[in-house]
């Protein structure tokens, strides 16, 4: 921030770092600082929920303006004149500081607020932990050359100091969570499973986003490789046809106009010569068709008006005073699309008609693009969206992002070609390895966090078991204490005990034991008992007293 205000660039964006830090990215940062200052201060809690929600106000204007491509005058407000260029935005941090910070603040609001003990620190370690790996993948992205972990375009990328300054807050959050919900008997939270999946599954999906990415930039820069070929060749090869007939035409100007026989010999030399033409024509002065040789060899006089569109490309011939292209016509006699190139004859100052060659664009562009000319790719040209020459574009490309077009401007008509892999090179240049990183992301993700989990519960049961243990333990140390040699009195029948109190046999088999005493009489009692009364002695308690069941 201070770097922004004083424009002091080391500061904002030192030596050849990737990518300027925005204002309210630092801004977010120094209120992040704060809040967690003040929670471990143990003081002004209100302070922590206050500014996590600035925070994750801050993060979410800033997703919105993305979303929706708008404005909402946040990003260079407090630093108008000190807003970083270079970017899609100026002042806008990238959407991944922006979610990342939404995140985090909505951390530092729930414990500003006191968290529920059960969910509560369970929701900040998951959120803490998106962050950590969101941008630990960005890291791994600028160390391995992948920029789709960090952005999403040129122009929208988190910078490498930001992605260390939100792991480490992240980290924060973490331990802070972890401490909340840490019992005094266990060394791991128990909603720590949750978190490492997560963590894992978010990691793995950003590296899967970048290596697609990657791979699909690789495969449309070979694309754009072979159109850029692809079209240099039909330039090279276009270009010599317009210098042959402009020597042709010369030549007509320097020795004059030939005879029919001579015409007609040289036509048909030309047209053996040059495979690619279909026949060659003499327009005169009046723009009509007056010899026309085919690529039999035949030759006939005519005297036919043209069309419009050749018109056209004759009158723009004799005015720029050189060969000009039509565009696509129908051939005649069924020979389907084709162009003619129509070379202007100006004999002592005076325009003397157009040679013109006919090509079948089929058949010319065969020729131009043989099977070793980018080779394995689908390749279209079209006119006005009509295609007239085609190979290997049976199957529309895989993903239309693959298709790469460009423009071939000619004299007098401009051609689209359009390139893309067929379904042959496709198979080759798309690697699964995108697809088997985030599988693989995704089942070592459940794994890790199913391992974690059992861990936790085995945990958990090996400390209840130790409880229970412990508790059996002090239970035998306490039955223990009777098994010893106890002082009883001989005539009243007290106990003494361990600290010389003399208690009756009933009080000191409670307090050392869990039994409940009851009260009765023996049989032999019970008999004294009815004798001291006067009393005849029941039948049950004369059984018992013969059958002597006491000591």
């Amino acid at each position: 921030m201070t770097g922004l205000i004083g424009r002091w660039a080391i500061f904002v964006q030192p030596g050849s770092a990737p990518g300027p830090m925005q204002f309210n990215t630092a801004l977010c940062f120094v209120l992040a600082g704060i809040a967690l200052a003040a929670l471990v201060s143990g003081r002004a809690r209100p302070t922590v929920s206050i500014f996590g929600a600035l925070i994750c106000l801050i993060g979410v204007l800033t997703i919105i303006e993305y979303l929706f491509h708008s404005d909402l005058h946040i990003d260079s407000l407090l630093s108008h004149q000190n807003a970083v260029g270079g970017v899609s935005h100026a002042g806008r941090m990238a959407p991944i500081s922006a979610g990342c910070f939404a995140l985090a603040g909505a951390a530092l609001i729930l414990l500003g607020r006191q968290v529920a003990p059960r969910t509560g620190p369970a929701a900040i370690g998951t959120l803490a932990s998106i962050i950590i790996s969101v941008n630990l993948a960005a890291l791994l992205g600028y160390a391995l050359g992948l920029p789709g972990t960090y952005g999403w375009t040129q122009f929208m990328r988190v910078p490498v100091y930001s992605a260390l300054g939100f792991c480490l807050l992240g980290a924060a959050l973490l331990v802070i969570a972890w401490k909340l919900d840490l019992p005094w008997d266990e060394e791991v939270p128990r909603w720590l499973p949750v978190p490492l999946t997560l963590a894992v599954i978010t990691g793995s999906m950003v590296l899967y986003i970048a290596l697609e990415g990657k791979q699909e930039r690789d495969i449309v820069q070979t694309v754009r490789a072979d159109a850029d070929g692809t079209k240099t060749q039909i330039d090279v090869r276009m270009d010599a046809r317009f210098r042959y007939f402009a020597r042709m035409a010369m030549g007509w100007q320097i020795s004059g106009p030939p005879s029919q026989a001579a015409w007609e010999a040289d036509a048909a030399s030309i047209v053996r010569d040059v495979p690619d033409v279909e026949a060659l024509q003499w327009i005169d002065a009046s723009h009509h068709v007056h010899w026309t040789t085919s690529l039999t060899g035949g030759g006939t006089l005519g005297s036919a008006a043209l069309d419009e569109a050749r018109l056209s490309a004759v009158t723009e011939a004799e005015t720029q005073l050189q060969p000009v292209i039509t565009r696509i016509v129908d051939i005649p006699g069924g020979g389907g699309p084709g162009f003619i190139i129509y070379a202007p004859i100006t004999i002592k100052g005076q325009p003397y008609g157009c040679i013109a060659g006919i090509f079948k664009a089929q058949t010319c562009l065969e020729r131009y693009l043989p099977p070793d000319v980018a080779d394995g790719e689908a390749i279209t040209v079209s006119e006005d969206g009509q295609a007239f020459f085609s190979r290997d574009a049976d199957q529309p490309p895989a993903r239309p992002s693959w298709a790469v077009q460009e423009k071939i401007k000619l004299r007098g008509a401009t051609w689209d070609l359009r390139m893309w892999p067929a379904p042959a090179l496709a198979a080759r240049l798309d690697s699964p390895l995108p697809l088997v990183v985030l599988c693989a992301g995704l089942a070592g993700g459940l794994l890790l966090g199913a391992v974690s989990f059992y861990a936790k519960r085995a945990s958990s049961q090996a400390t209840e078991t130790a409880r229970a243990n412990a508790a059996l333990r002090a239970a035998l140390d306490t039955v223990k204490t009777l098994e010893g040699l106890l002082p009883i009195c001989c005539s009243c029948k007290r106990v003494r005990d361990e600290s010389g109190y003399w208690a009756q046999l009933d009080t000191y088999l409670r307090r050392h034991t869990k039994a409940a005493v009851s009260h009765g009489y023996c049989p032999e009692c019970a008999a004294k008992f009815y004798e001291d009364c006067g009393i005849d002695i029941p039948e049950n308690i004369k059984l018992d007293l013969e059958a002597r069941n006491f000591e």
